[in-house]
């Protein structure tokens, strides 16, 4: 019983880590489908929330919090579309569906 319950409880450690893992390629993932508009010369930050289903196909999304800029915030939203198929949420994550919302920062480099 005792060897049963290591490998589990090791199992249970590292599936812990799963979905951070998945978020964070999740989140540059988002981030490499992210343009900046063209003819802008300032920074903001909008929020997104969108839903994604098991296969990792956004459902919806809609701005969350709008940035002031109203270029940014289309190319927020935008972003995510562009982005879909994102990375399938891994078996630790419950639902069918899930749902997040993110913040997206745009910035001069």
């Amino acid at each position: 019983s005792d060897r049963i319950a290591a490998p589990t409880s090791g199992a249970s450690s590292s599936n812990s880590r799963a979905p951070a893992n998945w978020r964070s390629r999740l989140m540059a993932h988002l981030n490499r489908h992210k343009r900046y508009p063209t003819g802008e010369s300032a920074s903001g930050r909008a929020r997104v929330a969108f839903s994604i289903n098991r296969a990792g196909q956004v459902l919806s999304v809609r701005l969350a919090g709008s940035s002031g800029n109203a270029r940014f915030d289309e190319e927020a939203v935008a972003m995510v579309r562009r982005a879909s198929p994102v990375p399938a949420p891994p078996p630790e994550v419950a639902g069918g569906t899930i749902s997040f919302t993110v913040p997206v920062l745009f910035s001069l480099r």
